[in-house]
């Protein structure tokens, strides 16, 4: 339920500002009311609903400048980040970043499994990075400044020239980190950051103009979709920016 309405957001099959009923959520999966709500309250911790009055939820509304000022602020806090790790990293986790780095390959546009992989792959080189900072609020400011939601569509808004892009930058990054050049290690964490911003912010905008029913339909869902020329599958259910993975029915709040 969790991946395939997740999906749904993604794929734009549930358009932002659409209602997403409990009722037809439960009727269409065949659960129970509580397995609903624990479901839809984790995709709104994670970013792609929001809560309207107590008991119904919608597609997240992104923005334009609520996504800027995301961006603007992960890259800050990213930046420094990076520029601890190289501070402050020791070797065993250099060699860890720098085997991340160079582990990373391109997607196969008709290979969800591919695409997948990369999400997973982006995701965990950014964590290590943050890790090695040692800084105690970084995990707390990662998923309040990078919800899943927004990293998935920065994953989904990329093309393959930026993809390649991104893993050459990473491979720089974790060599800035590894010769201990803070200050060129933030400088390019930056610039990695901002490179999907337009992407995103064209993607979004292009979802805005669509017309679409205030009560989304819930359907059921292929295990893959195509778009642009990409395919794209279900994925599993990945930590997020702080590495932690919200547990159904746990409030986001009382996790410490």
């Amino acid at each position: 339920m969790f991946l395939e309405i997740r999906f749904g957001v993604l794929s734009a099959r549930y358009l932002p500002g659409q209602v997403i009923s409990k009722a037809d959520v439960a009727d269409v999966y065949a659960c129970r009311p509580a397995a609903v709500a624990e479901v839809l309250n984790a995709l709104t911790h994670e970013g792609y609903l929001t809560r309207q009055g107590r008991s119904e939820f919608a597609v997240r509304t992104w923005g334009r400048e609520e996504i800027e000022d995301l961006f603007e602020m992960r890259a800050n806090f990213e930046g420094l980040a990076a520029f601890r790790a190289a501070e402050r990293a020791t070797a065993a986790e250099i060699s860890l970043l720098d085997a991340l780095a160079l582990e990373a390959r391109e997607a196969s546009p008709g290979d969800p499994d591919a695409l997948e992989r990369v999400v997973l792959e982006n995701l965990r080189f950014h964590i290590e990075v943050m890790r090695m900072s040692r800084i105690t609020l970084m995990p707390d400011m990662a998923r309040m400044v990078l919800p899943n939601a927004l990293h998935r569509r920065i994953a989904w808004s990329q093309r393959a020239d930026d993809a390649e892009q991104s893993f050459r930058m990473h491979q720089k990054i974790a060599a800035a980190i590894g010769e201990r050049s803070a200050s060129m290690a933030r400088l390019l964490m930056r610039e990695d950051i901002y490179s999907s911003r337009e992407s995103v912010l064209g993607a979004l905008a292009a979802l805005a103009v669509v017309e679409a029913a205030d009560v989304a339909t819930i359907v059921r869902f292929a295990p893959t979709f195509e778009l642009d020329g990409r395919v794209y599958a279900h994925g599993t259910r990945e930590a997020g920016a702080d590495g932690r993975v919200i547990p159904f029915g746990v409030p986001a709040g009382n996790l410490r």
